[in-house]
């Protein structure tokens, strides 16, 4: 009974013999009575082979798999002519790629050996289609993310190893499901394993959202989305930063990380072989620490700065440098200005002046004899007075702000002293007076605080373009060297997740220099190259893999491709990615929303995947507006009195609105 059966399903699932066998490819002519969609097996249909379907071939004992990626139609001229139907005569043959086989009740990728010309040829039953499908690993766990596209009864999981300890690309045109699939990795992830004590202690995982699409937001009863994206309250820890306002969150960094020299250069965007040196020196040195702890101290050198300014033979050492000098000074101090100095500000800029000329200063009104710089009386009216302002600047806050008044003491000390090229060092300055102010409205130095929740969501949404590159950045750096010199055990994980990735791993700018651009992209590049020695990880999110640099986009081990239309982000993906066979790259042009090609070394084969749906209150705010809906739906908002009018050309009366 039970030879019958085997002998019945062979008979039925057999589709045909192998005819040419060149390296991995092979051509299977199918049998005459196979061509149809269907196949009726003792009672149901069975699906046909069809291009993207799986096939076996049997050579004795070993069962050989492979994937359709074509079929042709060539005559028969072996029929006879005394058939009487046309379509006898030809043939249906499929071109088939050989990617693994089946041993052991398992399936293995790669090829071990080739098949032999007439070899048998048949549709995979259900439990081989399970086999080829089963990812996850002996000892993994599986997280399951949606089914095949091709057979929606199908479930398609990943192991959480496999995946997570790993890096990951994520890629799609807007509208095709990138964000959805990133929220259900990371949804997933943290409902199986976000109430495990272990699981909170020892992972971290660090979210760049460039435009508020995995933060919160109250909604009303009749929506409910996005109250809980990604993971719950109890394990996520929102910065929605923000350029706008003074008083907004701000993402809390140590003191070593906001004095380290890459966290400046990378703020004020310095030059390799100018600027950066100039920085260098300024904090690797505790010149300025030690003035700036003996008020008395520094302003005898503030005062003879002043006097050298205006003894300098240096003709592009003028009145506005001495006046500039002394207006920095104040704005350093803050909070706390001094209304001492400020007056002397004002003293200056009404009594010194300059004639360019000469190249000589002139003290009140102007006349033919200038002054006399190396006059005691002379000192008397400049460093005297500075030497005896009453000024604290022990509350200058640590930090950012102390940081920034050292910069401004020694550019003016080395430009006075003709140490350094003002033309080279000014552009740094302009830098520092404009990114100072707003770096502040995203960062507070905060030793004692520690990101204490396993995700962190970091939204740039309302940060302005300068700092949107700069701030993620910052962070990465900090949390990977962090990383690396606290946990040489690898007893923690960090996964820093990039959505929009091209904004700061864009492989062109113009708006930023060359030496910016590669420092920016050698840093996530070493993260992505040597990062998993030290337990780090990253997943970006891109709708234009084409503007990444190339080693990142290759480096990845597993990819989710979504809807890829222009040519050049389908050129990228096919350079960097190995994983794809042509069936699964030619379709990524048309890949329906919320559908992807899963492949890597998690996926034993490219597999099209259906992402599963996602509870209303976890989905990312990227829906797509409904403009048909929201165009016939008026916003009711109450007017003020004096925004409403009367328009005679509407019945009864009608109140119309003059603007928005």
């Amino acid at each position: 009974m039970i030879e019958s059966i085997v002998l019945d399903q062979e008979a039925v699932f057999r589709v045909g013999r192998v005819v040419s066998v060149d390296g991995r490819r092979v051509r299977i002519a199918v049998d005459k009575l196979k061509n149809g969609s269907h196949l009726l097996y003792r009672g149901g249909l069975v699906r046909n082979v069809a291009v993207s379907s799986y096939v076996k071939i049997v050579k004795g004992f070993v069962e050989l798999i492979a994937k359709v990626d074509g079929e042709v139609i060539q005559e028969d001229r072996g029929v006879a002519s005394t058939y009487r139907r046309g379509v006898d005569s030809l043939s249906r043959q499929l071109d088939v790629s050989l990617i693994g086989y089946i041993e052991g009740g398992r399936f293995e990728r790669g090829v071990r050996e080739m098949p032999l010309l007439d070899n048998e040829c048949f549709i995979l039953t259900e439990e081989e289609l399970g086999l080829i499908h089963t990812f996850v690993a002996d000892g993994d766990q599986p997280l399951e993310i949606g089914t095949l596209a091709m057979e929606p009864t199908q479930s398609v999981a990943v192991g959480i190893n496999a995946i997570f300890a790993s890096h990951i690309g994520i890629f799609g045109n807007t509208g095709s499901g990138k964000s959805y699939t990133l929220t259900k990795l990371y949804h997933e992830l943290f409902k199986k394993y976000g109430s495990i004590e272990a699981f909170r202690q020892r992972s971290q995982f660090v979210l760049i959202d460039f435009n508020g699409e995995y933060v919160n937001r109250v909604c009303s009863n009749e929506d409910a989305r996005s109250t809980a994206v990604l993971a719950s309250n109890a394990n996520k820890r929102e910065y929605a930063l923000s350029t706008r306002v003074t008083n907004g969150p701000r993402l809390p960094l140590p003191s070593s990380a906001v004095s380290d020299l890459a966290f400046w250069t990378v703020l004020l965007d310095a030059t390799e072989k100018t600027q950066a040196p100039f920085l260098a020196r300024v904090l690797n040195s505790d010149y300025w620490d030690q003035r700036i702890s003996q008020p008395a101290d520094l302003l005898e050198v503030l005062g003879d700065m002043v006097l050298r300014a205006t003894k300098s033979n240096d003709r592009m050492l003028d009145r506005q440098t001495v006046l500039n000098l002394l207006t920095e000074v104040q704005n350093c101090l803050g909070s706390c200005p001094s209304p001492e100095l400020a007056n002397l500000i004002t003293d200056f800029q009404q009594n010194l002046h300059y004639n360019a000329t000469m190249g000589k200063f002139f003290w009140g009104s102007w006349s033919s004899t200038p002054i006399d710089p190396d006059h005691p009386a002379w000192e008397a009216k400049t460093k005297d007075k500075i030497v005896a302002l009453p000024i604290n600047f022990s509350r200058i806050e640590p930090g950012i702000d102390l940081i920034r008044f050292k910069i401004v003491l020694q550019y003016y000390n080395d430009v006075i002293s003709g140490f350094s090229n003002r033309e080279h060092l000014s552009p740094l300055l302009k830098r520092l007076e404009t990114r100072v102010p707003e770096i502040k409205k995203l960062i507070v130095v905060d030793d004692g605080r520690n990101y204490d929740r396993p995700l962190i969501v970091v939204s740039l949404r309302d940060v302005n373009l300068s700092m949107r590159k700069v701030v993620p950045m910052l962070l990465c750096k900090y949390l990977y060297d962090r990383k690396k010199v606290n946990d040489p055990g690898n007893e923690h994980y960090l996964n820093l997740i990039i959505d929009e990735a091209h904004n700061i791993l864009s492989l062109e700018s113009s708006r930023e220099s060359e030496a910016w651009r590669d420092y920016r992209l050698e840093t996530f590049e070493e993260i992505i190259k040597e990062g998993r020695k030290f337990g780090v990880f990253l997943t970006l999110a891109s709708q234009r893999p084409h503007d990444i640099s190339p080693t990142i986009i290759s480096q990845l081990h597993n990819y989710f491709l979504h809807r890829l239309v222009n040519n050049l982000d389908v050129q990228a993906i096919e350079k960097a990615v190995a994983y794809l066979d042509r069936v699964s790259f030619e379709s990524l042009p048309i890949l329906p929303t919320g559908t992807c090609v899963l492949a890597g070394i998690s996926a034993q084969v490219p597999v099209m995947t259906r992402i599963s749906p996602l509870p209303l209150e976890a989905e990312p705010n990227s829906r797509t507006m409904s403009v048909t809906n929201e165009w016939i739906t008026p916003l009711f908002v109450e007017p003020d009195a004096d925004e409403l009018f009367y328009d005679p050309d509407v019945a009864d009366y009608d109140w119309r609105w003059r603007s928005f």
